[in-house]
């Protein structure tokens, strides 16, 4: 382990012990002879990782860090400051993990609350591609450790005194940085020929965003009433990146991809609801909302010899439909975008007997967005025309108008003698227009309008669902599921410009339907008074029929999924327990272009997603003091690799982890625990030829003090 990150570990961790200190913990510390209650408490843990291989994969799957970590796990501390104020504090900071949480209340009965805290963690990820099977290639650009580290800082505060008006205001500061792997991996010659390129090189994607909320509600509380008002003020930025490598480590054709997404954005929002007891048998809630979005949209797309170049039409290793953008950026107020949202509902709660409840809903939404952005749009032409510069002034402009009418019925009955049946019915129907317009050199005399279309758009969707619980006897019961949920969609162009053109996307689809069937069962059962097993069975098909302009409507995506799992619970003796677990999942995903013939024969395979989870542990009580630990879990994924590489890249997993863990905890006295525990993990990777495998030994220790 790092030494000076080590030291430094130990200086943020004991932070939140300081402030512990500060709030009256030494006090707590040096309490009466009277034998008291401990209900504070203080976790001291440290860990350290020995592995070897795949180190990236290793932090991604575990969320921790490759080397270790040290700090404070948990911080528990409550302290009654007067005869009706009460302060909490809740903390942790575990260094090297970058996990770190101090949240303060002060509550004051009757009166109020105030509230004070930061949360920051790190999320790992791995950024390497893909490795070609034939030949084992491995294309590492940059350093694959990745990593986001989130944070949010807020303060609360709250005048809660019954049978007043009520206030309450919260500011949040929550920011979003670091990098992470991306999904759009770029090609590469070098796995079979230059004209034959494969797509296994890394891209890394980058994120720099900020947020401040502030948020405020006025509520009231009656006897048969209540009312809430509230607000809302959201202003954010951000500046993301997608940076990537086209055909790298090939001189003629090599070069850099980098694309910049900003957007500057104000939300304001206000809301209302109140809520009655009509009678003794109904009750009323309605709500309304308006919110307005007022956003500055920036960014680029640009080709060069290095990451964040400006926008060049000569470099060297330019090739035929290198498209980029620029010029798009912020302050100059050439992406701008606008929404507006209305929505209102009004449900009622209705209970004409004991054993019949329905409640009957009804939501109305409007939106409306306003979009506009002007830009430079980069290409280039064929190699026989020595990649010839191609640039065009852009002005794109779209409008929506966006109507949703939706409707529910919730009822549940259990008049029956040791059943409950529910029923839940949902309907909406949304209907608008799109318009877009895209003019290339707008205001010159080459101005050229390249599309013009107005598209009507409907939507239609319903769901249903029936639920049946039987409780058979104390401790046993059978809950049977099943809901079926349709969607239509319907696309009509009014006007277009471009149906006699080659390239009508996305508007050559007239039609789709989607529509899901899921049917589920689970049994609990207590076969004796120490055993106890939950066991679940969940179907669920999905299907997606598309019609495109002029053609018939055909099936252009079926999706079967089958999950079974069992869950057992066994207590042998009071000292021993044993809990197991185990899912099975079988899912296959169908698209007409599996069946293809001729050029395009074998370009798709049917896409699987079959794995098996189980999961076993076990603790024994030593003695009075000491207790054993035993822990078992294996992932396998089942039969979803397909090695296409003849004609493209290979598809699906062939993965396989497993870890293994022993644990030790002694009760030294009634104030001190502590924790020891050792942890073999073993992850296997058929895809990546090995470089994904990695194993680790993972050790780990806590002290846990209460006062």
């Amino acid at each position: 382990m790092n030494t000076k990150a080590f030291l430094h570990t130990i200086q943020r961790s004991l932070l939140v012990l300081a402030g512990a200190s500060l709030l009256g913990l030494p006090g707590a510390l040096s309490a009466a002879d009277k034998e008291p209650v401990y209900n504070n408490y203080i976790d001291f843990a440290v860990g350290t990782n020995l592995q070897k291989g795949d180190r990236p994969g290793f932090q991604k799957a575990m969320q921790k860090n490759k080397s270790g970590a040290i700090g404070i796990e948990d911080l528990f501390y409550t302290n009654q400051l007067n005869d009706d104020t009460v302060l909490t504090l809740r903390g942790h900071a575990m260094a090297e993990d970058s996990d770190y949480l101090i949240d303060l209340n002060i509550t004051k009965d009757e009166v109020g609350y105030v509230k004070l805290g930061y949360k920051g963690f790190r999320t790992w990820y791995d950024g390497s591609g893909g490795v070609w099977p034939t030949n084992g290639l491995r294309i590492q650009l940059y350093d694959e450790d990745l990593h986001l580290d989130r944070g949010n800082l807020w303060f609360e505060a709250g005048f809660t005194k019954p049978d007043a008006v009520n206030f309450t205001l919260r500011y949040d500061l929550q920011t979003k940085k670091g990098k992470k792997d991306s999904t759009s991996w770029m090609d590469t010659g070098l796995a079979v020929s230059t004209s034959a390129t494969r797509y296994i090189v890394p891209t890394y994607l980058t994120f720099d965003e900020k947020r401040h909320i502030l948020d405020a509600n006025l509520t009231k509380a009656g006897d048969k009433s209540e009312w809430a008002l509230g607000a809302r003020l959201d202003k954010g930025d951000y500046t993301n990146g997608r940076y990537s490598r086209r055909t790298p480590g090939q001189p003629t054709t090599d070069r850099y991809v980098t694309a910049k997404e900003g957007q500057d954005y104000d939300l304001t929002q206000f809301r209302g609801s109140y809520l009655t007891q009509m009678t003794e048998q109904i009750k009323l809630t309605t709500a309304v909302s308006r919110t307005k979005i007022d956003t500055i949209l920036s960014g680029s797309r640009t080709f060069g010899i290095g990451y964040d170049a400006e926008y060049t039409n000569n470099y060297p290793t330019r090739q035929q439909r290198d498209e980029g953008y620029f010029g798009l950026h912020t302050g100059d107020e050439l992406g701008e975008s606008e929404m507006t949202q209305t929505v209102a509902t009004i449900n009622a709660l209705y209970t004409p007997t004991e054993t019949f409840r329905i409640t009957p809903g009804f939501r109305f939404e409007k939106t409306e967005w306003h979009n506009k952005i002007d830009f430079e749009e980069t290409n280039f032409g064929a190699a026989n025309t020595g990649f010839a510069p191609i640039n065009d002034e852009v002005e794109a402009d779209s409008e929506k108008d966006w109507k949703t009418y939706a409707g529910s019925v919730d009822a549940r009955y259990t008049g029956i003698k040791n059943f409950a049946l529910n029923f839940k019915a949902d309907m909406s129907s949304s209907e608008g227009m799109l318009m877009e317009e895209r003019i290339l050199e707008p205001g010159t005399p080459l101005q050229a309008i390249s599309i013009d279309r107005d598209t009507k758009l409907e939507r239609n969707t319903q769901k249903y669902a029936a639920t049946a619980n039987w409780y058979v006897r104390p401790g046993t019961s059978i809950a049977v599921q099943y809901y079926i949920k349709a969607r239509q969609n319907d696309y009509r162009n009014v006007r277009d410009n471009t149906v006699s053109t080659a390239d009508r996307y996305p508007a050559y689809i007239a039609n789709q339907d989607l529509e899901t069937n899921d049917f589920n069962v689970r049994l609990t059962w207590r076969a004796t008074p120490t055993l106890r097993t939950v066991t679940r069975y969940d179907y669920q098909k999905t299907t997606i029929n598309t019609q495109d302009i002029d053609l018939a409507m055909g099936e252009s995506m079926n999706s079967t999924q089958h999950i079974i799992s069992e869950t057992v619970n066994w207590t042998p003796t009071a000292k021993w327990s044993l809990q197991g677990n185990i899912n099975y999942v079988n899912e296959t995903l169908k698209t007409p272009a599996a069946g293809l013939t001729g050029a395009a024969a074998n370009l798709v395979k049917n896409s699987d997603a079959n794995y098996v989870n189980f999961g076993v542990s076990s603790s024994y009580a030593i003695d009075d003091q000491s207790d054993l630990m035993v822990d078992y879990m294996l992932y396998k994924a089942l039969g979803n690799y397909v090695d296409n590489s003849a004609v493209t890249v290979p598809y699906g997993t062939d993965s396989k982890l497993q870890m293994v863990s022993l644990g030790w905890s002694r009760r030294l006295d009634r104030r001190t625990t502590v924790n020891f525990k050792y942890t073999y993990a073993k992850n296997e990777d058929v895809p990546s030829l090995g470089t994904s495998d990695y194993e680790a030994h993972l050790f780990y220790a806590k002290l846990q003090y209460r006062f």
